[in-house]
C-alpha cells in the first residue's frame, strides 16, 4: 500500500535534449517522441523512468564505496543486483516479486519556447496546473488554487520573471494580461526555483506549441568505403528540448518478502535518494549526450509549509 506520507515529487530538467522514443512513426519524423494519447503532449511513459532509475541505482550500488582504482568484484555486483530486485521487483522463473517503489509518469511542469523578448521562456497552461494539482496532492500537498487558474484567449499572464509588451512564442503573438497567482509562484518557486521566466498561456496555444515546437533533427549515416553518405539512410529524431522540466510521482513502500526479515521503507528510500541524488539518463541516445537530467526530490508536504 502506497500512502500520501510515503511518497515524493521528484522534479526532472533536463540539461540536454532526451529522445523517449515512441517506437513507431505516423508522419513525417522518422523517430517521434512519447505522447500521451489524450493531450498529445510529450511526456516519459511511467516503464522508462522506472528502467532508468533501476540502471542508475544499479550502478551506483556496484561502485559504492570501491577506490577509484579497483575493478567490481563478482560478490559486489551481486549484491547490488539483489537489492535492485527487492526495491524495484523481479520476474524470474523461480521467483516473482514486487517492487517496493513505484514510479508515475514522467510529465510536463513547464516547457521552455523562444521568444521575441527573451531567449526562451517556460510555458504553463491551466490544465496543466489542475493536473499539477491533483499530483501535489497524492503526495499530500493541498495546492486546490492552481487549478482555478483562468488566462484569456491571445494573452500570456508573467508569473515570473521580467518581462513586457506583446509576447511572441513561435508563431504566436500574445498580448499581457494584468493577474495576481500568488499559489502558481509559490509552487514553482519550491518546485523550480531554476525557471525564471514563466508564463502561462491558454490551453489551446500551449498544445500547439507542444505539436510544433519540439525540436526535429536530421540524421544520416556515413559509408565507411565512400565516405559519403548512405543512400537511404536518412531519418528525422525527435526531441524534447533542453531545459524541459518534468516531473514524476514516486511511492515508497517496503520490500515484499514473505517472511519478518523485510526490509523498511526509509532504508530503501535513502538507499535510491543516495545513488540518484543529483543526476540520471534516461531514454536513449546515451553516447550523444542525450536525456541528461538534473534531479531535485521534494517531499509533498514540504510544498504547504
Amino acid at each position: 500500500m502506497y500512502l500520501q506520507q510515503d511518497s515524493e515529487i521528484c522534479v526532472l530538467h533536463a540539461i540536454s535534449p532526451v529522445h523517449a522514443g515512441a517506437g513507431s512513426a505516423t508522419g513525417a519524423v522518422d523517430l517521434p517522441i512519447q505522447r500521451e494519447r489524450h493531450t498529445g503532449w510529450p511526456h516519459i511513459q511511467a516503464s522508462g523512468v522506472k528502467g532508468a532509475f533501476r540502471d542508475h541505482c544499479e550502478r551506483v550500488w556496484m561502485l559504492k564505496d570501491l577506490d577509484i582504482d579497483k575493478l567490481v568484484t563478482g560478490e559486489k555486483k551481486a549484491r547490488a543486483l539483489d537489492l535492485a530486485k527487492l526495491v524495484f521487483g523481479q520476474s524470474d522463473a523461480d521467483k516473482s516479486q514486487a517492487g517496493a517503489i513505484a514510479f508515475s509518469d514522467a510529465k510536463l511542469l513547464a516547457f521552455p519556447v523562444r521568444s521575441n523578448l527573451a531567449p526562451f521562456v517556460w510555458v504553463v497552461c491551466p490544465a496543466l496546473l489542475k493536473r499539477l494539482a491533483r499530483d501535489l496532492a497524492l503526495t499530500g500537498a493541498s495546492m486546490n488554487g492552481l487549478g482555478q487558474v483562468i488566462i484569456t484567449a491571445d494573452s500570456y499572464g508573467l508569473i515570473k520573471g521580467e518581462l513586457k509588451g506583446d509576447l511572441i512564442l513561435e508563431d504566436l503573438c500574445l498580448t499581457a494580461q494584468d493577474g495576481g497567482w500568488p499559489e502558481v509562484v509559490e509552487v514553482f518557486g519550491k518546485l523550480a526555483p531554476e525557471v525564471d521566466r514563466l508564463v502561462l498561456i491558454p490551453d489551446d496555444h500551449f498544445s500547439f506549441l507542444m505539436e510544433t515546437a519540439t525540436e526535429v533533427q536530421a540524421q544520416i549515416k556515413i559509408d565507411s568505403a565512400s565516405g559519403t553518405t548512405q543512400e537511404g539512410s536518412l531519418r528525422y529524431q525527435e526531441l524534447l528540448p533542453a531545459d524541459s522540466v518534468l516531473y514524476t510521482v514516486v511511492f515508497f513502500g517496503e520490500e515484499r518478502a514473505e517472511d519478518s526479515s523485510a526490509i523498511m521503507m526509509e532504508t530503501l528510500k535513502k538507499a535510491v535518494q543516495d545513488a540518484a541524488a543529483t543526476h540520471i539518463q534516461m531514454g536513449g541516445d546515451l553516447t550523444l549526450g542525450r536525456g541528461i537530467f538534473q534531479l531535485d526530490w521534494k517531499r509533498g508536504g514540504a510544498l504547504c509549509a
